[in-house]
């Protein structure tokens, strides 16, 4: 995913505690990169695909209403483990570091909680293997992004960026089409990403052993519950612009999350596919506009940065997006599926990529970079939570009416865009 460079302090400048001797880069960037293609790979693909193929396995007439509570309790589980995590990692004294335990522990949960919706034969019992394996998930990726600050030096972490969001790309054709290819067996298409995390992360913590230390436990203060309570808040009074920031990632990613989480139901619902054949057909526009999402990413990027504006890309990406959803709403037939896919994902690339750089640019307080990202990935986060409560609402009291959810999907994208616009501090 493109980025810009920070200008902003190294953690060893700031006298941050996770500025420690670094492997060197050669290995370290490789790592870091194949580590995100696992655990991307092991995380999106049951939320982009393979929950709806199973919840539709078990309960056929109550899909709906099954995906809704199952991502939702995943999501909340997502949003109250993600900073306990990420702080315990900080603080962890084992003698394999403060990092690798996190990292491989936590993908280990992943895949039972994944075996578990492999053999439910109830909704109730994929809420539950869903809810133990984000848990997991979440562990590791508090591990895993703290690994950049750790180890990877100021000039390279722009390159990783990009190369992070080339393997995600990957990453989400790849479980695409592992469930269309596995819908009829539920197990490999269920275990396969999360012993595929385990693998990459394993390459990961190879490659930092030795640089990766546990904190010694002498230095440590006490953790309160006000100090984890304090890492979900920046005043966004004092801060507006983080706060209009925060606002439009929100409501943007309720626009992401509600066309990727419905996608398959869409096309069985509204298009009349199968479910096998609704799988086929979101495994085909996935892997149409994967290299279309890589072009609109590298050249949204190198434009925004070389124009040194970042509002019009906004402008672009809601209207492309809020755009497709209101053709699908319009238009619910399968062959205008893949055009509305193609619009969807230009925007996404162009909205994601610029905003990273607004978000770099109206961080509150450098020595609290940490802090402030994790506020932001709330915002990430969110949506996965508040679209089920949508779709709950909307989808079975309204007879499964896709054309009303995707156009409060699009309104959400419309104001996604038009708060940034009164962001001060970026063109």
């Amino acid at each position: 995913m493109a980025t810009v460079r920070s200008t902003h302090p190294s953690p060893a400048q700031l006298g941050h505690p996770s500025a420690v001797t670094a492997p060197r880069p050669r290995y370290v960037v490789p790592a870091l990169v194949v580590g995100a293609f696992g655990v991307y790979f092991g995380s999106l693909t049951p939320t982009i695909i393979t929950l709806s193929i199973r919840i539709f396995g078990v309960d056929a007439e109550g899909k709906t209403l099954g995906l809704s509570t199952v991502v939702l309790i995943g999501a909340l589980v997502a949003l109250a483990s993600i900073p306990l995590f990420g702080s315990l990692s900080d603080r962890t004294t084992s003698r394999l570091g403060r990092r690798t335990p996190w990292l491989i522990g936590g993908a280990l949960v992943a895949l039972a909680g994944l075996t578990v919706i492999a053999l439910a034969t109830n909704v109730a019992a994929i809420a539950a293997g869903w809810a133990l394996a984000q848990l997991g998930y979440s562990a590791a990726l508090a591990g895993f992004v703290a690994l950049i600050p750790d180890f990877v030096p100021d000039h390279l972490r722009a390159r990783l960026s990009g190369m992070i969001g080339f393997v995600t790309a990957f990453a989400v054709l790849a479980g695409v089409t592992l469930g269309s290819r596995l819908a009829d067996h539920p197990v490999p298409m269920m275990i396969i990403p999360g012993i595929t995390a385990i693998v990459c992360l394993t390459v990961v913590a190879v490659v930092i052993r030795g640089a990766d230390s546990g904190v010694d436990p002498a230095t440590l203060q006490p953790y309160s519950f006000r100090e984890f309570a304090a890492s979900y808040w920046i005043n966004p009074i004092r801060h507006a612009d983080f706060a209009l920031n925060w606002i439009s990632r929100f409501l943007f990613g309720l626009a992401m999350v509600g066309l990727t989480t419905y996608a398959t139901y869409f096309l069985v619902d509204a298009a009349g596919l199968s479910i096998t054949d609704a799988a086929a057909e979101y495994a085909h526009a996935t892997a149409v506009t994967t290299p279309i999402s890589i072009g609109s990413f590298l050249l949204a990027g190198f434009l925004s940065d070389k124009l040194g504006r970042r509002k019009a890309f906004v402008a672009v990406a809601s209207f492309l997006t809020g755009g497709a959803l209101v053709y699908l709403a319009v238009n619910p037939h399968v062959s205008g599926f893949l055009l509305a896919f193609v619009a969807f994902t230009i925007g996404q690339a162009c909205y994601l990529t610029v905003d990273i750089a607004i978000a770099a640019a109206v961080i509150p307080d450098v020595r609290q970079t940490a802090k402030a990202m994790s506020v932001y990935q709330v915002a990430a986060t969110l949506p996965y939570a508040v679209v089920p409560l949508i779709g709950t609402v909307l989808l079975p009291l309204t007879g499964d009416n896709y054309a009303l959810l995707f156009c409060v999907l699009a309104a959400c994208a419309a104001v996604a865009g038009a708060a940034l616009l009164f962001v001060r501090s970026i063109r």
